[in-house]
């Protein structure tokens, strides 16, 4: 069996985005490469040395922790040199300079990836594309579960599941006393889920030549040939089905989970509404050369490594997965 991140070394990660600069402008720019950290690890220390709440700092994506990482975020309202000269233990900050706008979520052009995939036999399969499943790292142990009962409104068991304090049986003043965009985070993870089961119906049913590989939520469905492109809904109130053969997929795992597009509006809790958006069932793996060399830490094996980008929100680990199981 392979192995991934036996140092972080082995798994780096750049993303890909362009910034509109300014002489002057409400926010500063930075970037930010870090090991061993996680992404909102790092604002949070960020906010706390500066004094500022979190909200005041944005990113465009969530960054893997056991890697090399560089990233960019924007800091609304202060002094630059205030954060350029915060010290944090692995991490390097970069002023890059101003700007009238905040990054957003999914903001980047891509991600270019380098990746070390060690203990190897045989060398793995050639590939040009990846069916673009949301990967482990969304789920995080029991993420989907979380999201899964705020959108079944088991608002008790949520706050059970956290230990989450209330009175009187007021479960939603425990569950509003939590960050809107952590509970946004638990919700989009059962969606993801649900896209991923989605797509691993479609090309099992549609395209021969599969084979199989289990994660921590479940099962992807790969494929050896060639799979046409569509876009798949991600699952909300709003989700319109364009594709008959994916419609009859997913009203049967709405039926399986016991819940209908209307569980996506949460009256209780207005903010967390979720509309629902399209996603590309498969992307292209641009640029992507392999080497194979010894393996310096696992005696007589071989290792790859993979250079190559990928679009926004789409899973390095998830062409790792495809290419050497």
């Amino acid at each position: 069996m392979y192995k991934l991140k036996q140092i972080p070394e082995d798994f780096i990660v750049e993303e890909n985005i362009r910034l509109d600069l300014t002489d002057k402008g409400d926010y500063s720019y930075f970037s930010i490469e870090k090991k061993n950290w996680n992404t909102k690890d790092i604002v949070k220390i960020i906010a706390k040395r500066l004094n500022i709440r979190e909200r005041r700092i944005n990113i465009a994506g969530i960054k893997d922790k056991i890697a090399i990482t560089k990233q960019y975020i924007s800091v609304f309202g202060i002094n630059p040199q205030n954060l350029a000269r915060i010290k944090i233990k692995d991490v390097k900050i970069e002023f890059i300079g101003y700007g009238n706008e905040r990054i957003k979520l999914g903001q980047t052009n891509g991600n270019k990836f380098v990746i070390v995939v060690r203990n190897l036999d045989s060398k793995g399969k050639e590939i040009k594309f990846i069916e673009n499943y949301f990967d482990d790292q969304r789920f995080g142990g029991r993420n989907h579960l979380l999201g899964e009962a705020l959108v079944k409104k088991e608002f008790r068991k949520f706050c059970y599941m956290l230990r989450l304090k209330w009175e009187e049986n007021d479960y939603i003043g425990a569950i509003r006393k939590l960050k809107k965009g952590l509970l946004t985070f638990y919700i989009n993870s059962y969606q993801s889920l649900l896209w991923n089961k989605a797509v691993s119906f479609y090309v099992n049913e549609e395209y021969i030549g599969c084979f199989y590989v289990d994660y921590s939520a479940g099962r992807f469905v790969f494929c050896s040939g060639k799979v046409d492109n569509i876009k798949v809904p991600v699952l909300g109130f709003g989700t319109e089905f364009k594709d008959k053969k994916i419609s009859k997929i997913y009203n049967e795992i709405l039926k399986e989970e016991k819940i209908k597009l209307e569980d996506f509006i949460f009256k209780e809790i207005p903010e967390l509404v979720s509309e629902g958006v399209d996603r590309d069932l498969i992307v292209p793996i641009k640029d992507l050369k392999v080497k194979y060399l010894d393996d310096e830490r696992n005696k007589g094996k071989k290792k790859a490594v993979l250079r190559f980008s990928l679009p926004p929100g789409s899973y390095g680990t998830i062409v790792v997965k495809k290419m050497f199981n």
